[in-house]
């Protein structure tokens, strides 16, 4: 079953269509108010994009902060805590030689040489600030920056599928940087547009399940 964020785009993307595109498409793709309905279908590209990248962004800090708190309550270690180490950026240097800092100037940030729980709560706050500040797309070097620091196979995930993806996302950066009169003389067919975000959303659905089951394991079992 879908996850309820999954059923949010889903619904939203629906909701554009109804805002944005046509009733009823032309299978010609002629209208009669070319440049409304070529501004438009521009329109629901671009929030579409939206509405995907905020889609993997709020999954992957879901399940990033249900790791961090069944660690800190719980002291529960899940494939995703490993992972979010594994792939933090944050050295993994050995003990240092004494407990206490040797001087003033050091205590302030020893902890980072004698805690996990420092270095892992870095490792998240790391994250986020990757996905909320960094990430500004869902090409597919944006979907894996997001997915393996959680732990997903990204062998699952369907090297089509990441391709439409980074085509999706030249074309979403295509159209919100270059003059919208470019891509109004060439036309934009509205159908087209609605059909490739099918494609993608039929493409996430496993991708959803899949992060579901690492949400799942992020969980401890006193939770």
């Amino acid at each position: 079953m879908p996850s309820a964020r999954y059923l949010e785009l889903a619904e939203r993307i629906k909701e554009l269509k109804r805002l944005l595109l046509p009733s009823r498409f032309d299978p010609t793709g002629t209208y009669k108010d070319p440049l409304r309905v070529t501004t438009r279908a521009l329109s629901f590209r671009v929030l579409s994009h939206a509405e995907v990248e905020t889609y993997f962004e709020d999954r992957a800090i879901e399940i990033a902060t249900t790791a961090l708190k069944s660690w800190k309550e719980h002291r529960f270690v899940s494939v995703v805590t490993f992972h979010l180490l594994g792939f933090g950026g944050v050295e993994t240097s050995r003990p240092p030689p004494t407990l206490e800092a040797p001087d003033r100037q050091k205590a302030k940030d020893w902890s980072t040489k004698v805690s996990i729980d420092d270095r892992l709560t870095r490792c998240v706050s790391g994250f986020y600030h990757r996905v909320h500040k960094e990430n500004h797309g869902v090409k597919e070097q944006n979907i894996i920056d997001m997915l393996i620091p959680l732990g997903y196979d990204i062998s699952l995930c369907d090297p089509l599928f990441m391709q439409k993806m980074s085509s999706f996302g030249e074309a979403r950066g295509a159209t919100a940087h270059t003059s919208g009169k470019a891509h109004i003389k060439k036309a934009v067919d509205p159908k087209d547009e609605y059909y490739v975000l099918r494609e993608i959303l039929d493409g996430i659905l496993p991708i959803d399940s899949e992060l579901d089951r690492l949400l799942q394991a992020s969980l401890s079992a006193n939770t």
